[in-house]
């Protein structure tokens, strides 16, 4: 039996495909639905982004009943970014499947942002998400959007 023969091309390199930027409320929501459990439960998601909006590992902690848990992912996920070099931005949100935002929840979003800043990272956003859908502390108190900390046009 002959052996068989080497074929003429070289095998095609595997492609690295890089998941789209997320720079806007709209990206983010998106991520964020797709990653939370269903039916929802109580969870706190949170993901890294560069100044590019690009991010790899969306984190999932399970049973955060507790409203500040927000603040001690807050605070990992920060430390976690300290020891990678294009963490700048990070985006939270926690699910209360059949609540909304609570008393207590703008002295969070402030609290969240401060703890975030002293490890050098913006947070841009943090969303309360519900059965009826998706919230920000942050409107309530006034405060514009931070998706602009981005800067789209940036080099790694």
């Amino acid at each position: 039996m002959p052996a068989p023969e080497a074929p003429d091309a070289a095998p095609a390199a595997p492609v690295s495909v890089r998941p789209a930027p997320v720079r806007c409320g709209t990206d983010a929501l998106r991520v964020l639905f797709l990653s939370a459990s269903q039916p929802l439960e109580p969870e706190t998601l949170a993901f890294l982004l560069d100044r590019n909006g690009h991010g790899s590992v969306i984190t999932v902690v399970s049973g955060t009943v507790d409203p500040d848990s927000v603040l001690a992912v807050t605070e990992c996920l920060a430390r976690a970014a300290e020891g990678l070099p294009h963490a700048t931005a990070l985006v939270l949100a926690t699910v209360r499947p059949t609540g909304c935002v609570l008393p207590g929840d703008i002295d969070r979003w402030l609290e969240a942002s401060d703890l975030a800043a002293a490890h050098g990272v913006d947070l841009i956003e943090w969303y309360i998400i519900g059965a009826s859908g998706a919230q920000c502390p942050r409107d309530l108190l006034g405060e514009p959007e931070r998706w602009a900390m981005l800067a789209p046009n940036a080099r790694p």
